[in-house]
């Protein structure tokens, strides 16, 4: 297995061969092509993840009617090796506005993860294990991303290493100088394959720093702008780069009715973050409306430790609220597969990554709060910040067949079990064993 920091020149010689010829590993990748038969998903259900992990080792593209197969195995091992990561790095925020505030519970979103974000000195921190080749193949050229916090640099690492990609992550100019607490920490990027820039889209002098934007094959937007800062960025920069996604809030989301449910077609707040997505759809960006984020249970995003954070806060316990949450391995998967669609199914699109819905009620009773029988019997919901986030146009028009949202309340033995799943390559297919459908949230 090859390694980066390795003495051996002939060996770094050719990981960095790996890395800057992407279309020969491309070209390894498509060993096979079928035309499977259409099928009908539903749109809003939680299905049993495959056991080659959340995507499964083969991504089928509806747009284009074939598979894609992951490389062969020895291009993958030497492709991880060259992915690893070590002490230091991480990302701060990228500009100074105002950003919503973050419950952890689906009401409303911060930053994604990606406004606030620390100096990390150690290893990963506590990123699931994946699947080598469960993520799609990516269009020619770098990827940028454009703010390395605590989802960012999950999605560079994840591109790095499972798909040999290109990556260049942003970081305030002064993030080393900053330390953060765990619930906001990104996981170290090694230098090769991920090159770091300094970067702040209220100082344009930093944007000389980024790479050529002809060079780059997408750009992904992870913190919140506004309008007003977009503009120029977008005029001398994302412009010239050809498919730009953004990350965006299910809070932009208008909630007349408490627990009612949302997709695209659903008004808007009139907010900034809400504008900034319309500057972007405008321009032909794809926007991922993302919902609560968790992560695996034992780290600083599980969802026992989001409900805890919300409850001391003076969350209200309304157990008939209906709230969304998202893995964050579901949200990378979901930026992959939007990198690499058609133009036509993502150009100008909204796309909601919403996980699973549930009431607060059954998430107090998973995480064995005191109070969960008796806000099981609450009054009528009445937060207008409960919802049920609907994402069928992203099941139907962009993520393979067999992809499946993590439930938030699995069970440990299920937990360990998708996480065993993920670590078996070969293992392809859809899970036998069945599991009561819940609406896409």
């Amino acid at each position: 297995m090859l390694k980066t920091d390795s003495k051996c020149p002939v060996m770094r010689l050719l990981c960095f061969l790996l890395l800057t010829l992407p279309s020969t590993v491309a070209s390894l990748a498509r060993t096979a092509q079928r035309s499977p038969a259409a099928s009908t998903r539903l749109s809003g259900a939680i299905r049993p993840a495959s056991p080659a992990g959340v995507l499964g080792r083969r991504s089928y593209r509806a747009r284009a009617g074939r598979f894609r197969t992951s490389p062969p195995l020895c291009v993958r091992m030497m492709c991880g090796a060259c992915g690893g990561e070590s002490p230091g790095g991480g990302a701060e925020r990228h500009h100074s506005g105002s950003a919503e505030e973050d419950d952890c519970l689906g009401a409303s979103i911060r930053e994604l993860g990606e406004l606030a974000q620390p100096l990390v000195r150690g290893g990963d921190l506590g990123a699931a294990p994946f699947a080598p080749g469960s993520l799609p193949e990516l269009p020619g050229g770098p990827v940028l991303i454009l703010g390395a916090g605590w989802v960012g640099s999950r999605l560079a690492a994840r591109l790095s290493q499972e798909r040999c990609a290109r990556v260049a992550v942003t970081n305030r100019p002064d993030w080393r100088s900053r330390q953060k607490e765990a619930y906001f920490a990104p996981v170290p990027l090694n230098p090769p394959p991920v090159s770091r820039h300094a970067f702040d889209i209220d100082a344009p002098e930093t944007w000389d720093a980024l790479p050529e934007p002809e060079t780059l094959g997408a750009a992904v937007l992870t913190f919140a702008a506004t309008a007003d800062q977009l503009r120029p960025f977008w005029e001398r920069y994302l412009r010239k780069v050809p498919r730009t996604v953004a990350y965006s809030s299910t809070a932009v989301y208008r909630v007349d009715v408490p627990g009612q449910e949302v997709d695209e077609t659903t008004p808007l707040r009139p907010t900034a973050r809400a504008a900034a997505d319309a500057f972007l759809l405008q321009r032909g960006a794809t926007v991922l409306t993302i919902s609560g984020i968790f992560g695996e249970a034992q780290d600083a995003r599980g969802v026992c430790t989001c409900f805890a954070a919300y409850a001391s806060a003076g969350g209200a316990l309304n157990g008939q609220k209906s709230v969304n949450m998202v893995h964050v391995d579901d949200i990378i998967a979901a930026t992959a597969h939007a990198l690499d669609a058609e133009d036509a199914l993502v150009a100008g699109a909204r796309l909601n990554v919403g996980g699973g819905v549930f009431k607060l009620h059954e998430l107090m009773s998973h995480c064995k709060y005191p109070q969960a029988a008796e806000a099981a019997h609450a009054r009528d919901d009445t937060d207008l910040s409960s919802k049920a986030v609907l994402s069928t146009r992203l099941l139907q028009t962009v993520m393979p067949r067999d992809f499946s949202f993590v439930p938030p309340l699995e069970s440990a033995a299920a937990a360990a079990a998708r996480r065993a799943a993920a670590l078996a390559p070969d293992a392809v297919g859809p899970s036998p064993a069945a599991s009561p459908a819940a609406d896409s949230a």
